[in-house]
């Protein structure tokens, strides 16, 4: 779990830095709607499914969509629009092998040994299974519907 956890973070320092790097506006607004999206991958990995769901609803479903349209409603003219595939073959090619070999390792798995940053080794004690399993979602619905309705209502 770890490892899907740094890796979203790896893509999600490289789709910031997309976002202030690209010339084209409209390739920005879409680096920064893939940030909103692995914030939110992130945020599901850790067990926030509220939050994470928020993000996708309020950021990607109203703020970047409307940077877009703006975006595209400016017709902005981009000064150099020459593209060159030969120029970036060796970062795709780089970028490619890493993302295979993040996909290959952990199948693998060749020692079949937990790794140094594993838990397994610690004593946990099972909170949920002595509370019930609600998720976060669930508990904020169950809130939302019973004590709260009127102020959901209004």
């Amino acid at each position: 779990m770890n490892f899907f956890i740094f890796s979203i973070l790896f893509f999600l320092v490289l789709a910031a830095f997309l976002v202030i790097s690209s010339r084209n506006p409209v390739h920005s607004v879409l680096s920064l709607i893939s940030v909103f999206l692995l914030s939110s991958i992130l945020l599901f990995c850790l067990n926030v499914e509220f939050l994470a769901l928020s993000f996708v609803i309020i950021y990607v479903g109203a703020i970047a969509i409307l940077f877009l349209f703006i975006v595209m409603m400016l017709d902005i003219k981009i000064g150099d629009t020459s593209f060159d595939f030969l120029n970036y073959g060796t970062l795709s090619y780089f970028i490619s092998f890493i993302f295979i070999l993040e996909i290959i390792l952990p199948i693998l798995n060749l020692n079949n040994q937990p790794s140094v940053l594993s838990f397994e080794t610690y004593k946990w004690i099972q909170w949920f299974s002595e509370l019930e399993s609600f998720s976060n979602v669930q508990a904020i619905g169950q809130l939302l519907y019973t004590y709260y309705f009127i102020f959901f209502l209004l």
